[in-house]
């Protein structure tokens, strides 16, 4: 059960929002569950989560929580309760700022705090929007909802969050986004990522990474992932969080929906295992091509594709981790080619100097519509030596490498 405190910054003179407004509205939720305890919170649910937040597990022991036995003796009830295992907090000095993309009308969260915690709505430009104070309730057994919501024709841009160090908690964070404020386009990437070589009778993990790094939101998503039926069996479906689901199985075709993806970086998974059939004969690619159909503030139909996985049946147990990588050196000018990549994935671009000495970065650049990343690496400055360039899909997780010679000048 929760109690309810929340501070509306005006009062909206309609009782009822009209059907055209409510559309243009989305809700984007956070859960923080299923990430490891202490891990650091970066870009997570749409949402930029500045230095210090770390997702936290009430299983690991370490909070003031019911878990494993029971409650430590803090003279009451459970310092707090969760829904679900993850929450986040700040480690440190106890104040925490979170990013909020483009559109933000309202935002609230779950809280429990020993001492009082402050939030903070800020518009663009520093502009104070209003705070609540959340007062200690860590001996109610429950969580206190805490609402911020902006003035007609305002948006929310940063949230900040002023209590004592690592005293306080917050869980199931909500944004709703006003899409009417600026529509923008979603930039969805679906990729594959699963082992080069597969045994007859081995369990196979492959894994569906979605990730949409435009500047809009996602309404809905649906997958279509096709596989071999005479040479698979499926096991299960595993999905990252909630609101993600399969929603059909026929011979040979999985249907995945996404549910809502918020701007900037939200991303889900879903690990789907097979069974390699025992009489699967060698030499099979099991790869696939998986489809992707989506729904944005821009297009009622938006479409995309993954890569295809290299995988096949072998003997084993030998797996082959990198690719060729198609290179030309021309004076002092290298010229590098890959494909195969998920279309608009993040591709890291480093060479590693001879004798062991540190890698050093090129580039980081997306592969483009086709799944092709290229480029040019100038040799000017590069000191004489046998080198290696290598490309790492962040996704996909595909490495590419190609060896070239700086002759002496």
């Amino acid at each position: 059960m929760r109690r309810y405190l929340a501070i509306v910054l005006i009062v909206w003179s309609l009782l009822s929002v009209s059907a055209a407004a409510a559309q243009s509205q989305r809700t984007f939720t956070l859960d923080f569950e299923g990430f490891p305890d202490n891990q650091s919170i970066d870009a997570y649910g749409g949402l930029v989560f500045q230095v210090g937040w770390r997702f936290a597990d009430v299983r690991s022991g370490r909070y003031n929580a019911s878990f494993p036995d029971s409650c430590p003796d803090f003279g009451g009830a459970c310092a707090f309760a969760v829904n679900g295992n993850g929450f986040a907090r700040v480690s440190g000095s106890g104040t925490g700022e979170i990013t909020l993309p483009e559109g933000v009308i309202s935002f609230s969260a779950a809280v429990s705090t020993s001492d009082p915690l402050t939030f903070t709505a800020f518009a663009a430009g520093g502009i104070v929007l209003g705070t609540v104070v959340v007062e200690p309730n860590i001996f109610t057994g429950q969580l206190d909802q805490v609402t911020l919501t902006a003035p007609p024709n305002q948006t929310i841009a940063t949230i900040e969050v002023n209590g004592t160090r690592d005293t306080w908690l917050i869980d199931d964070v909500q944004y709703t986004v006003d899409l009417a404020r600026g529509v923008r386009p979603a930039r969805l990437v679906l990729a594959q990522r699963v082992d080069d070589v597969v045994r007859p009778g081995e369990v196979v993990a492959l894994e569906l990474v979605v990730e949409n790094y435009g500047r809009g939101p996602v309404f809905d998503a649906m997958i279509e992932l096709p596989f071999d039926e005479d040479t698979l069996i499926l096991l299960d479906a595993t999905p990252s969080r909630a609101g993600v689901w399969v929603s059909e199985v026929q011979p040979g075709l999985i249907t995945i929906r996404t549910g809502p993806l918020a701007a900037n970086r939200d991303l889900v998974r879903m690990t789907i295992r097979f069974r390699v059939r025992d009489d699967a004969l060698h030499g099979v690619a099991i790869g696939r091509l998986a489809h992707l159909a989506y729904r944005d503030g821009v297009t009622e139909l938006g479409r995309g594709q993954s890569n295809v996985p290299r995988t096949t049946i072998g003997p084993g147990p030998e797996l082959t981790y990198w690719r060729a990588l198609d290179m030309t050196v021309a004076g002092q000018a290298l010229t590098y080619a890959a494909a195969g990549f998920a279309p608009g994935e993040s591709v890291g671009i480093w060479y590693n100097p001879p004798d062991g000495a540190p890698p050093v970065t090129v580039t980081t650049m997306r592969a483009d519509g086709d799944g092709r990343v290229s480029g040019t690496l100038s040799l000017r400055d590069v000191p004489a030596g046998t080198y290696t360039l290598v490309l790492y899909s962040h996704h996909s997780q595909q490495t590419f490498v190609g060896e070239f010679v700086v002759g002496a000048r």
